[in-house]
């Protein structure tokens, strides 16, 4: 019996990791599509160059990857973006990225789930100032002086040391030219994001708790690519 339930774990272990990984390939799948309208070409669209080693990252398959960019040329298919902003617990400030078939369906769900972990969805436009766009690129490793400096005279606003590993942050429209400048192989991702301007302190355990709960089940969702929040890390 013993056996046949250790099997039973494993197999409902495995069911739930392989459940997350078709969440994440739809997702992805999704985000390529989009990415490459107008230009399937990742070696000059900058974008869709991202999503696709986003894909990789999580080993999503090759056919994956090519139907996804095929499906740009299917006129029956249609997905918009969608950038959703919320007040959440504590007064925070929470942008939700999301690309979806029915803008309608995916609105009146995000509203409710929100309000059920004690935030709103806001007008547009009073949150999104509070963040700011930017090129994140990860290194594999630690920069070195003369990495740093040629970040610096690529572009780069700012690059920071992250332990063994280094961040830096760009002007969106320099992420390329300053990914070329320091080469793919010590690149572990480069890609478009949001950073908060303003940070909001949580103090309140409970608007802490709620606000956890709030950014994990927006990022659960089936439509949503992202989520950014101005909580000050601190807190």
């Amino acid at each position: 019996m013993s056996g046949h339930s250790k099997w039973s774990q494993i197999k409902h272990k495995k069911a739930i990791a392989d459940a997350k990984k078709g969440k994440a390939f739809s997702k992805l799948s999704r985000a390529i599509t989009v990415a490459a309208r107008g230009n399937p070409d990742p070696t000059t669209n900058i974008r869709l160059k991202s999503e696709i080693e986003r894909a990789r990252a999580v080993n999503m398959p090759l056919e994956n990857i090519e139907r996804a960019i095929r499906r740009t040329t299917d006129t029956s298919s249609t997905l918009d973006e969608l950038t959703l902003e919320f007040i959440g617990p504590g007064n925070t400030g929470i942008v939700a990225q999301a690309i979806t078939d029915s803008s309608n369906r995916t609105i009146s769900e995000l509203r409710q789930l929100a309000a059920s972990h004690g935030g709103r969805m806001a007008g547009q436009g009073s949150v999104l100032w509070m963040f700011k766009k930017a090129g994140l690129i990860i290194l594999k490793t630690a920069a070195s002086p003369e990495l740093q400096l040629a970040a610096i005279d690529a572009g780069a606003d700012d690059v920071i040391e992250e332990d063994s590993s280094a961040v830096i942050l760009t002007p969106p429209e320099k992420l390329d030219v300053v990914r070329r400048a320091l080469g793919e192989d010590i690149i572990e991702s480069a890609e478009l994001t949001l950073l908060p301007t303003t940070s909001v302190p949580v103090t309140s355990e409970h608007d802490q708790r709620s606000l956890d709960t709030l950014i994990a089940s927006l990022e659960e969702h089936d439509d949503v690519q992202t989520v950014y929040s101005n909580r000050d890390q601190e807190s």
